[in-house]
């Protein structure tokens, strides 16, 4: 996909999935955050990112928000009573901390 949008594929210059895999080995920190971002406006998210570029040349266009609204400072003032509740947070190993639902599985689809 990288290569395809030709962005840079900063995953595969930092060592990949090797590279990822040790760091998880060392132990993580689950952080949260809201965030907002002045430096691209966050249209790299789901808009026309980069913005110069021709919303025909595959990848740039990420999604439907023309991005007029995303600026940091129309969200503060537009938004600025926003709030957030983190809830219902597990940890542990993978398949530990729910019921698995045999449902959604991909061998229970096949017919």
């Amino acid at each position: 996909q990288k290569k395809a949008f030709q962005d840079p594929d900063d995953h595969l210059a930092k060592g990949g999935l090797k590279k990822m895999g040790e760091a998880l080995d060392r132990g993580m920190v689950l952080a949260l955050s809201i965030w907002d971002d002045g430096a691209t406006n966050m249209r790299w998210l789901d808009s026309t990112f980069p913005p110069h570029d021709s919303p025909a040349r595959l990848g740039v266009r990420r999604g439907p928000c023309d991005g007029s609204t995303s600026h940091p400072s129309y969200l503060r003032t537009a938004h600025a009573s926003a709030t957030v509740k983190y809830m219902n947070i597990r940890y542990g190993a993978i398949g530990s901390t729910t019921k698995a639902d045999t449902s959604r599985r991909l061998d229970a689809m096949m017919i």
